[in-house]
């Protein structure tokens, strides 16, 4: 009786076990089919960087065909580079799980090709896509070796192909791993940008005006040529330009204007921006260049009188008479001395070049490398309601002001700049201005030749107010008149971030889905301690692969003799 007692209870213990497993399949079974109609994730990460921004979301979710990337990092990588390419992927990934199918990714190693010349041929063939192959220096423990490495990716989009470059340069960093850092930040704007560059059918229109001295196209081209891959750029002469003519464009961008704008002209340009237009104001009032010094070596400034400074002061900006020298500079050649027939030159600190380093949170300037300048003015801001203003361009901590008129000289380079004179910190070179702002013409009667029905008020808008024109200007070979990279400087073989900071500035102004807002994204640098690893390595490996081990087997002995034991009674 006994026996028959004990065995009802085993058949009953075992039905509850199955009943209870089947209750736990049957769960995971409505878990994964509500998944597959429900989408969510969650970033436990304190920097949020699995989360896509909402303009990005909005961007690949609209797509009207397939997208398909291809990323050229696969191979046996640097620590660095593997972290790039695993962000890539990430990045991705989340792009794809918003686009609805519509996204496709591959990784290519462009260099896994045996025959040299294939391979050769294929790196060619990225270079003139756009993607630069690197040498990278690759140290195991068998010594080190070069490796070739093409940190990009190319979007393709119904036959049209854009060139992405994954690694970020940067002039200023003061480590690889900052570097890579900053690529990682950028990867969901780098990758989304091109996505919409490619998708876009209309490009949005832009327009530099000229009219009043403005730099050339020669001394643009660089520039010019990168805006059109993502926007119709036009050219208006603005005094022969009707007012209604400019509503057809986002962003007017006025670089470096010589002469006076006129009444009229500026009434346009107010009367654009109170539509919601949007400037681009690269404006300087020294007139102050290196080609004017005169034969002993040195010129005096003048003011440029543009006649532009009530109407920036009115949306809350002024730039003044003065110039801005800074330690933290660009340097020049200067001839030193003959050896010989030949004449040698030194490079020596240009106080009138400073290089201003971003360290603004703003998305134009967020991460960017060093700006180079020529001779740029101080910019204060006035307080307007309504108006939100951002630095986003400031000197060094060590800073002097030269209020007009200025003497310029190349003997200042023989000068040790005095640190109690260099003693202005963060002087202003760049502002962001966003909002909604009154027209110049508020309280002003105007003349029969003015349209009676004019605005007062802007609608929600915003404008870039910069202190130096020659910031969006590239350097031209007087030898064949070739234009060279914007924000190269041909003395110290290095790129500025003029270009990034053009062009960052420009999508602000003229992108209407905000996507630059990805630029945002901060990931922390959290460097680990190579003598520890080292030190410890043994141990880590033992505690990540062994142990592990262990705790299964213990625990499966442990249930093992549990379940035998109950069972057994």
């Amino acid at each position: 009786m006994v026996a028959k007692q004990s065995n009802t209870q085993k058949r009953s213990l075992k039905s509850q076990a199955f009943f209870e497993l089947g209750i736990f399949f049957a769960g995971i079974i409505l878990i994964n089919m509500i998944a597959g109609f429900l989408f969510f994730r969650v970033d436990f990460t304190k920097e949020q960087r699995f989360t896509l921004s909402n303009a990005s979301k909005k961007l690949v979710g609209n797509l009207q065909d397939v997208v398909y990337v291809k990323v050229y990092l696969d191979g046996d990588f640097p620590a660095g580079f593997k972290r790039l390419s695993n962000a890539t992927k990430e990045t991705l990934d989340d792009l794809r799980a918003y686009a609805g199918g519509n996204l496709e990714y591959e990784f290519i190693n462009p260099t896994a090709d045996p025959d040299l010349k294939v391979r050769d041929e294929i790196l060619q063939q990225l270079l003139k896509k756009g993607l630069t192959p690197i040498n990278v220096q690759v140290s195991d423990e068998n010594g080190s070796r070069q490796q070739i490495v093409v940190p990009g990716a190319i979007v393709s989009y119904r036959g049209k192909e854009i060139a992405i470059p994954l690694l970020q340069s940067n002039t200023v960093a003061s480590s690889a791993d900052e570097v890579l850092n900053n690529s990682v930040m950028n990867l969901e704007f780098q990758l989304v940008s091109a996505i919409k560059k490619a998708s876009s059918l209309q490009r949005p229109k832009i327009a530099f005006i000229y009219g009043h001295g403005e730099l050339d196209t020669i001394q643009t081209a660089d520039v010019i040529k990168s805006l059109r891959a993502s926007y119709q750029v036009d050219f208006l002469y603005l005094p022969a330009t009707a007012p209604k003519d400019l509503l057809d464009y986002k962003t007017l961008i006025i670089a470096k204007p010589q002469r006076a704008f006129n009444e009229g002209e500026k009434f346009n340009i107010d009367q654009y921006i109170m539509e919601g237009g949007r400037v681009l104001w690269l404006i300087e009032n020294l007139m102050a260049d290196m080609d004017s010094l005169g034969p002993d070596a040195s010129l005096m400034t003048s003011t440029f009188n543009l006649n532009l400074e009530d109407q920036l002061f009115t949306y809350g900006a002024r730039i003044n008479n003065d110039l801005i020298q800074d330690v933290q500079c660009a340097p020049i050649p200067v001839v030193t001395g003959n050896v010989g027939s030949q004449t040698q030159s030194d490079l020596m600190p240009w106080l009138f070049y400073p290089i201003f380093i971003p360290n603004s949170l703003h998305p134009v300037v967020k991460n960017l490398d060093g700006v180079r300048s020529e001779f740029a003015n101080t910019i204060d801001s006035i307080q307007v309601a309504g108006v939100t203003k951002t630095a986003l361009l400031q000197s060094s901590k060590y800073t002097k002001v030269l209020n007009a008129p200025v003497r310029v000289s190349l003997n200042m380079l023989s000068i040790e700049p005095n640190p109690l004179q260099f003693n202005k910190s963060s002087m202003m070179a760049a502002i962001a201005l966003e909002g909604k702002f009154n027209s110049l013409y508020r309280n002003r009667l105007l003349s029969q030749n003015d349209s009676a029905q004019y605005l007062t008020q802007s609608k929600a808008t915003r404008m870039i107010v910069v202190s130096d024109g020659d910031i969006i200007k590239n350097y031209v070979s007087k030898k064949d008149s070739a234009a060279y990279p914007l924000g190269y400087d041909r003395f110290t073989k290095q790129t500025f971030a003029n270009k990034n900071f053009i062009l960052n500035a420009v999508d602000y102004l003229a992108d209407d889905d905000n996507i630059i807002e990805a630029r945002t994204k901060e990931v922390k640098l959290r460097t680990l301690d190579k003598g520890k690893i080292k030190k410890q390595k043994l141990n880590w490996q033992i505690f990540n692969i062994l142990l592990p081990n262990l705790l299964i087997v213990i625990m499966g002995i442990v249930l093992f003799y549990s379940r035998k034991r109950k069972y057994t009674r």
